[in-house]
């Protein structure tokens, strides 16, 4: 009987150790997830702000403002507009671009002689 009360005892003494240990882990473990929590808070505050700036920048009204004032943009003329077919002929159309000058352009400045 001895043998059995002592084994008894040095099980409820693991026990309350072991359970020590895990309920301070647990508290960690709660203080841990409350600190997470405040912080996803915040970010989804942030992001809200950030939204909420995000949908003033791309404001039509204020790009149109913007573009006016800064870039100095006209709207195209019909006689601007050209078709691909306008722009690749060779008819003597002196304004007309091919692709052959282009590309040749291109490789003697990217040439390294």
């Amino acid at each position: 009987m001895r043998q059995t009360t002592v084994l008894t005892l040095l099980l409820a003494a693991i026990m309350s150790v072991a359970l020590f240990f895990l309920k301070y882990e647990v508290t960690d473990l709660e203080e841990e997830l409350n600190i997470l929590n405040k912080a996803i808070v915040a970010d989804q505050e942030g992001i809200h702000v950030l939204k909420a700036e995000w949908s003033h920048l791309n404001d039509v009204a204020r790009i149109k403002d913007l573009a006016s004032r800064y870039l100095k943009m006209k709207p195209t003329r019909p006689v601007q507009i050209k078709s691909v077919e306008e722009l690749t002929s060779q008819d003597g159309d002196e304004q007309a671009i091919s692709a052959d000058k282009i590309s040749n352009k291109f490789s003697k400045k990217g040439s390294l002689r």
